[in-house]
């Protein structure tokens, strides 16, 4: 199936603009090595998961950031959108919640989802610091205000508009059965050895999802770290196979559990890294190896050596235009990943097709 996948069908075409229909549109919004992706169905109906930084946050080292929310803004209207029908957002660290506030001040948002209350603490003895949870957590709750706010569990669903979205890891739980498709013993369980590099206790909370679209199974599970993701998939696979994956953490080492990706085999997988954060090369080589194809949001300055091929990178070594990450996906199961800075885009069929 491999072979079948690497022999794609090229094209020029974004995914945005295809005469089909039924295609589910994804953009892995570049906020500069934070987290926000768009997800537009057909309908217009839509799910943003994350929302970036503070718009004081995020940019080059000594200069202040550019304002994911008006990123995410301007991205949305370019799709049509007048709202934004679902905000789901995975943990409370800077680069994932930092844009919350200022997106609820701008923009229409319906539904906000997360995993319920912030669970890292500062060091005893210490404060909190500007950018810490404890900080930001009580400013994202405030910035709701009368929105309708749901937790997901794991087990938990959201339809939206024919995208199902179901609720995998959440406050670092895990569902009690397997998804459809799932549930053989785990591979390789005696090597998903632990990694005690967490990057803070909201990490492991992450809310991750499985979400299906037609015969197509999409994997987001945020910053979801080694441990959990073990436990997706040992002793039994909880997930199942996927056409794309969202790559964990931005594709930081302390994610991506090579248990995990063995078992879930993702078609291709996008990273929405930073040119200094994420795309570890230990997650490109984890990838490679079960034959996914890789695209990045941005070229790893920090692992010349292991990147995307050069047309899989929407921003380039020294080029930073802010273009995303295009996706179409199919109700069929195939998937487009476009670059929009070259108009490069490659179909992956679904398996056994």
């Amino acid at each position: 199936m491999r072979k079948l996948a690497a022999a794609a069908i090229m094209a020029l075409a974004s995914p945005a603009g295809a005469a089909d229909r039924d295609l589910l549109r994804v953009i892995v919004i570049d906020v500069e090595g934070g987290a926000a992706t768009l997800y537009v169905t057909p309908g217009g109906r839509s799910l943003l998961v994350d929302t970036g930084w503070p718009a004081n946050m995020g940019g080059p080292p000594g200069q202040p950031g550019p304002s994911s929310a008006d990123r995410i803004i301007a991205t949305a209207r370019a799709e049509g959108l007048r709202r934004i029908d679902y905000l789901m957002v995975s943990h409370y660290h800077v680069d994932h919640v930092g844009g919350a506030a200022e997106l609820l001040g701008k923009f229409p948002v319906g539904t906000v989802i997360d995993h319920g209350p912030n669970r890292e603490r500062p060091e005893p003895g210490k404060g909190p610091g500007p950018s810490a949870p404890a900080t930001l957590y009580p400013r994202y709750l405030a910035a709701i205000g009368a929105r309708p706010h749901r937790v997901m569990r794991p087990g938990n669903r959201l339809d939206v508009d024919g995208l199902v979205v179901t609720a995998l890891d959440s406050d670092g739980a895990v569902p009690a059965r397997p998804q459809p498709g799932a549930g053989a013993p785990g591979t390789d369980c005696d090597k998903a050895t632990p990694n005690a590099q967490l990057g803070g206790e909201e990490n492991p909370r992450s809310l991750g999802f499985v979400a299906s679209w037609g015969k197509a199974r999409l994997l987001s599970l945020a910053d979801t770290t080694w441990e959990m993701e073990a436990k997706l998939v040992c002793p039994r696979d909880l997930i199942g196979p996927v056409d794309l994956m969202l790559a964990d953490n931005h594709g930081s080492a302390n994610s991506n559990n090579p248990v995990l990706i063995a078992t879930v085999r993702p078609t291709a997988a996008a990273i929405a890294n930073g040119a200094t954060k994420g795309a570890d090369p230990s997650t490109y080589a984890t990838l490679t190896a079960q034959g996914s194809a890789v695209w990045q949001v941005h070229f790893a300055t920090r692992s010349p050596s292991a990147n995307a091929p050069e047309p899989q990178i929407a921003n380039p070594q020294g080029q930073d235009a802010r273009y995303p990450l295009r996706i179409g996906v199919s109700r069929g199961g195939s998937v487009t990943l476009t670059n929009p800075r070259n108009g490069f885009s490659i179909t992956y069929p679904k398996r056994g097709l």
